[in-house]
Formats: structure tokens, sequence, C-alpha cells
């Protein structure tokens, strides 16, 4: 009979999860706040009372629900912003420096870079506010540099919300760490450095021998920046500075957390040192104290992120352990290093790196071993043979096959375990993962290494930081291969979407928000259309991560209006990632060099196109279908926008009319022309030179709502709202998308509903 073996005990894993508990609890409360100071107090009380587990967790949840509340509490930065949300205001403010200044990633007018500051004093109108919060800052003139204090004079306003589905909410991320608002100047004149060496020393240094490090790491190399980016991204964790396209490949073969610093890099870095202290033959305490304070400071110069938090808490704890010949447990370190992380900031909780490292870190810890036993079992020689007999090929077999099922179950573990998380935040399911981690984490250990020499050797002699920093050119382009080839494995990646719960409709349309430009995807059934892809940094931003959010792999087609570079300029970066089965586009021919570039390279490429004029049909699936209104074929204009094409998008009883950025030479032209205007629905983005939803043609449609594009840039508003009054008090639905940001339109055979992004405002209508 096997006897029962006794469990160690836990105490960290029931007070972390009970610290948990309590913050989501108080994230997710309205309580009044006197009501909400009362709670520690009285889980003290019980404790007291009755000492025991469930009221220790009992405490500890109430402790971290009061601490999480009076952190929101007490957030000046949500009250500036409540200013701050009745418009731009010009701002004048002193504020000290508050993160390393980042050049902009793309153009962006006269900015010289980006920072967060924290205030110590702002004027608005004359009137001084008294505020410690966190701003953002775009900074206009001579880069300061961390810890500098700064005045300045701007146009201080509130965070923009993301505006379609499927982008990154960056403005959610920055407030849960405290910044809601930003300050953006215009002239060098308003900013002015006054003083330097006001911020925290010890991240001061940090930033210092971060940048030290880097330049060691990228000496003799300055002529390959995509190598440079792959060492700076293991041996710094600066993922941050690397091209997208390598961050594109690095998601893609689920290898993204080598370019963090977390519990991989810990690792790698503690065995180095052990492996250069072990020929001096110093005590094991000695050891274990120096690797401790190695880690302590690559923690700090990498920039103190919470995945090497938590890998280097559990790594002390782990080591601590061995002083004390106390036997280590990874679970219980794992729950003390996610209790110290919330004890310091609650709100670390909401983030995705606390989520995803956290869970995927338990999940090796749980998985690991036993896929590793059930692994090692099929190499194993005769259980009956004793070991004494075991001939040497035997043992090599038996060695090899414990080594590649020890790796071979912490890779499976780790893509179990970040399997939901690259689902659902990345839409990804890569199981070619499998393979490039399994090929990639031994490369990314050389290269760590010799980073490490190259630094080390710094110290002595720059020629021999060449020589490391070239061989380690060689490995980084081996790893870059590794990727590139996993990437490249049939099957090797798909995007997929998040599974709905509802009936999937007969036909969507989603308008995505590009502000002058232009972009729409239509569903129907499996069938994918995209209408216009907008320029490359929308397409970027917005329309690539949309059609990856909804699972999209290949188009099934994709139509190109009219040759605005605002419109179709991302069309052969498009292309290039969707395969559409059918390009399509007016047989009219315009003046745009957007268009004309897109027809050479598709000339170049051999790819043919569909021609579509007035009466031609795309079909869509049995029931969805797309007539083409406007243009007639010999139609003579001189703009792109008047030459668009005008479609009907048709599914059972219900139309939407997509006027694209049709003008009034166009609506006239169709008021005099089709006969059968009556739309259900109206699309319509703006003309940049021209009037577009007159009353006339308003009458003609009769729509029950209009998805109406935003203004261009310097166009008044007050045209555009007395537009929206007028259709308005025709009975019409208007979504303004300067207003709603993208707008969702679900078709039934019962009718349609639209939904807006932003504001939540919505509409359903019964088919006519």
């Amino acid at each position: 009979m096997k006897l029962w073996a006794p469990q160690p005990r836990l105490p960290f894993l029931g007070l972390a999860v009970a610290a948990m508990l309590g913050t989501f609890a108080a994230d997710r409360c309205l309580w009044p706040l006197p009501w909400i100071f009362v709670m520690a107090p009285l889980g003290l009380l019980a404790l007291l009372l009755r000492p025991g587990r469930l009221t220790c967790w009992l405490f500890c949840a109430t402790a971290f629900f009061e601490l999480h509340a009076g952190q929101r509490a007490g957030n000046d930065a949500r009250w500036l912003a409540e200013i701050f949300g009745q418009g731009p205001r010009v701002a004048h403010a002193t504020a000290i420096v508050w993160s390393e200044p980042e050049k902009p990633a793309a153009w962006s007018g006269n900015v010289t870079s980006r920072f967060v500051a924290k205030l110590e004093s702002l004027s608005i109108g004359g009137q001084s506010i008294p505020t410690h919060s966190l701003i953002n800052v775009s900074w206009v003139g001579v880069q300061p540099a961390y810890g500098d204090r700064i005045t300045l004079v701007g146009s201080a306003l509130n965070l923009p919300p993301s505006r379609n589905p499927g982008e990154f909410d960056s403005t959610a991320y920055q407030q849960r760490l405290g910044i809601y608002s930003e300050i953006r100047t215009r002239f060098a004149i308003d900013c002015q450095v006054e003083s330097h060496g006001h911020g925290n020393p010890i991240l001061a240094f940090a930033l210092q021998a971060r940048h030290w490090v880097q330049q060691r790491l990228e000496v003799d190399l300055n002529d390959s920046p995509e190598v440079m980016a792959v060492i700076d991204g293991v041996v710094l964790g600066l993922r941050g500075e690397s091209p997208e396209d390598l961050k594109t490949l690095l998601q893609r073969t689920g290898t993204i957390h080598l370019f963090v610093v977390s519990g991989l890099n810990i690792a790698m870095l503690s065995g180095l040192v052990f492996y250069l202290l072990k020929p001096f033959g110093l005590p094991r305490g000695f050891n274990v104290v120096t690797v401790i304070l190695v880690l302590v400071a690559y923690t700090l110069i990498t920039g103190l992120r919470t995945s090497s938090l938590r890998a280097t808490i559990m790594a002390t704890l782990l080591l601590s352990a061995t002083l004390f010949d106390r036997r280590a447990l990874s679970v219980n370190s794992l729950a003390a290093a996610a209790l110290l992380i919330l004890v310091c900031d609650t709100n670390q909780l909401f983030a995705p790196g606390f989520q995803f490292s956290f869970t995927l870190v338990f999940i090796i810890i749980v998985l690991a071993a036993p896929l590793q036993r059930w692994f090692d079992q099929f190499a194993q020689p005769d259980p009956f043979l004793p070991r004494l007999l075991w001939s040497l090929p035997v043992k090599c077999r038996a060695w090899c096959w414990h080594k590649f099922s020890v790796a071979l179950g912490v890779i499976l573990a780790s893509w179990i375990g970040s399997l939901l998380f690259v689902a659902g935040y990345f839409h990804l399911f890569s199981p070619g993962s499998i393979v490039a981690n399994f090929l990639a984490v031994p490369v990314a250990f050389a290269v760590l290494s010799l980073g490490l020499c190259s630094v080390l050797t710094a110290l002595v002699s720059l020629k021999i930081t060449a020589l490391f920093n070239n061989a380690n050119w060689f490995v980084a382009q081996m790893m870059l291969s590794v990727l590139h080839h996993s990437a490249n494995l049939p099957n090797g990646y798909i995007y997929v979407e998040n599974p709905h719960t509802l009936h999937p409709p007969k036909c969507e349309l989603t308008i995505l928000d590009l502000g002058e430009g232009g972009a729409a995807h239509v569903r129907a059934g499996r069938i994918d259309w995209l209408l216009d892809c907008g320029d490359d940094s929308h397409y970027n931003h917005t329309v690539l991560p949309y059609l990856r959010s909804r699972g999209i792999n290949c188009l099934d087609g994709l139509l190109f209006t009219h040759g605005s570079a605002r419109h179709i300029g991302a069309a052969v970066t498009t292309i290039g990632d969707f395969h559409p089965a059918l390009l399509a586009e007016s047989t009219l021919s315009d003046r745009s060099s957007t268009r004309r570039k897109l027809h050479q390279w598709l000339v170049q490429q051999r790819r043919g196109k569909g021609l579509y004029l007035r009466g031609d049909i795309i079909r869509l699936g049995d029931d969805v279908r797309m007539r083409v209104l406007y243009p007639p074929a010999g139609l003579k204009r001189t703009a792109a926008g008047d030459m668009a094409l005008v479609l009907q998008l048709e599914t059972g009883h219900t139309r939407a009319l997509l006027m694209s950025a049709s003008g009034f030479s166009t609506e006239q032209w169709l008021l005099e022309n089709e006969p059968d205007l009556r739309s259900d629905i109206l699309i319509k983005g703006q003309h940049s030179k021209d009037l577009s939803g007159t009353p006339n043609f308003l009458a003609r449609v009769a729509p029950k709502m209009i998805v109406c594009g935003a203004l261009g840039y310097g166009q008044p508003v007050s045209t555009l709202d007395a537009w929206e009054a007028d259709a308005t008090a025709q009975g019409i639905t208007v979504f303004r998308q300067d207003k709603a940001g993208a707008v969702h339109i679900d078709i039934r055979e019962e009718g349609y509903e639209a939904r807006a992004f932003l504001g939540g405002q919505t509409f359903r209508s019964r088919a006519r």
C-alpha cells in the first residue's frame, strides 16, 4: 500500500490569491469612500478574534481592496482628466521628466521627443492647480534627459480613446499607469530645460548603464540594424526599438518572450555567472549572494519590467533557500513575487504582462515535470535491467533522451500556457512555435553569452569587444534564419477570431474610422471582402489589427473605390499580407499617382484585376450581392472622388448604399439616372472639396440611418453639426465617426443592428 505523502505548505499562495481577489473586487466596486476604509479594520478584527487561515486570507483580501480603492480615489490624474474633458486648454506647467524621452516612431511634425513627466505646478487660464500627477508630453526643441526639471506651454487634453476594434488600446494601458492626459507643445520657445538631476538617482544610473551596455553591444555592427535589434532584444529586452517586421515574426513564431527579460533570461544569466565563478573555488554562500546582486542589477538596467521583477524575486527566493538549507518551492516563490509586485502597484493585476507572465510560469511549474516524465519513459532501458549493467550506448541514449524530454516538456507546457493569451491578445494560433522555441532558445542562450562577454571585455579593449560582437552577428543571423524558417512552416501559424456565442448574421458590415481615409469590411458567411485599405499609417495601426482580430488570413476580394492615397495608399502591402483572390476597381482612370504606381506593380507581379462599372454585380453569397450603381462607361470627371465606385449592398430585404468619398456631382448623376436609390443604410465619406448628403439625395435614398465619415483637417465642424441636425429632424439616425469611431452593422433576416465603437450608440430596425 502506498502511504500518503505530506504536501509542503505554500503560505504565500493563498495570500496572493486573496490579494488578487480583493484588488479585482475593488476595481469593480463603486462603494462610497468612507465604507471602503472600514473594510480592512474589520478584516484585522476578525483575524485577532479568530486567528486562522481563512481569517488571514480575509484580512489580506480586505487590505488589498482598501489599498487599490485608495490608489484609485487618491489619483490626481483622474481629477485632472475631468478638467481637460471639457476640451483642449492652454496650460503652463513645471514638471520633472519621469521617463526616458523617446523619438517619435513616425513622422509627427516638429515634435522631437515624447516622454512622461511628473507635474510640480500647473496653471490654466491664470489659475494655479495643485497636482503632482503624471502626464504625457510631446516636446519640441532640444531633447531633455530623465530627471530634468522643465517648463512648458502647450495644449492640455485627455488621451484619445481607441476608435476601432482590434487596435491596441494604449489609452486604457496608460490609465492603469496613472496617466490620463497629455500636453502638446508647438514651438521650441515654449519648451525650456531649467535644471538637471531631479529624478531617482538609482534609475538615472540604471539608464546610463543601459546606454553604456547598448553601445558596447553595437560596436562594429552599425551596418546591421536587424542584427543589432536581435542582440539588444535578447540581452536587454529592448523590444520597443525592434523593427515592426521583426516584432511580427516573433509573434508568429511564439518567441516574443525571448525579447522580454523574463525567467528564461534570468535563468541563463544565473547559469553564466555561476559558471564564471566556479573556477575561483569561492564559498557557496558568496556565489549565491553575488548571483543575486547581478540579477538585481540586470533587472534594474533592463527597466524593472513586470516579467523581470517576477523572475528576479523568484530567483532570489529560490537561491536564498539554499543558504538556509531549506527546500525551494517554485509555486510559493511565484506567489510571493506576485504579492510583492501587487503591494507596490495593485494596477499591475490588470496589465497583460503581469497576467501572461504569472499564468505562464504557473502552468510551466505544474505541467512541465509530468510531461517530461511521460516523454522520458519512451527511451528508458528495460526497467528490470540494473543501472550498473547499462552499456555505454544505452547510457548515452538515455541521457540524451532525458535532456530532450526536459526541454520538450518545458516548451510544450509554455506553449499550452501561452495559448489563450496569444490567441486573446494577438489573435494568433501558432503550432510552429514548438519547433521555433526548441531551436531558438539554445541560440538565444549563445547570443546572451556572447553579449555578456562583449560587455565584460569592453572594460579592457574595444577591439576584443568587436570580435565578440562579430561572433554574435553570426549567431544572431542564425537566430533570424531559424525564426524565418519556423514562420514559413506549413500551417505554422494562423490568425483566429475570438469565439462568439450568438448565431452569426447573414451579412456583417464594419466601417472603420480612418479620419479622411476609408476602409470597410464586408463578411457574408465565410466570404470576406475589404473595400479600400487606407494609407500605410492607418493600415498598419488600424486596418491590419482589425482584420487579424477577425481571424482573416486571406481575403476573397479587395476593392478599390478610387485612387485617393488615403483610401488605397497601402494597397501593395494589403495584397502581400492577405493575397486576395480577386482585385476589383473601376474601369475609369484618374490622375492619381498612387493608383498609377499600383497598376505598375500589378503588371510586374503579373497580377490581374476585375474592372467594374454601372450595372455589374458582385456576388458574395446566396443572398448577398453588391450592385455597382456608378460610374457609367465613358464618364468624364477630373477629381478622383467624383469617379469613385458607388455600391449598393443587398441582403434579403435590407439595402446599404456605400458612397465612398463621392460628392455633389455623383449624387446629382444618381438622382437623374438611377430610378431606385432606396436604401435602409447610407454610408458616406467626406468629399475633400465638395458637398455631400444633400436634402434631395437623402429624400430619394430615404435611409433610416447614416454612417458619416469624419471631416478632413481644417474643415469646420459647424457645417457637419448643421447637416446632422437637418438629417435628425427627418427622423434619420446619424452615426458620426468623429464621435462614434468605427461602426459595425449586423444584417439578419429579421432586420439589422448598428453599434458604434465609441459612446455606446446603437440602432435596431426591422427590414422593410
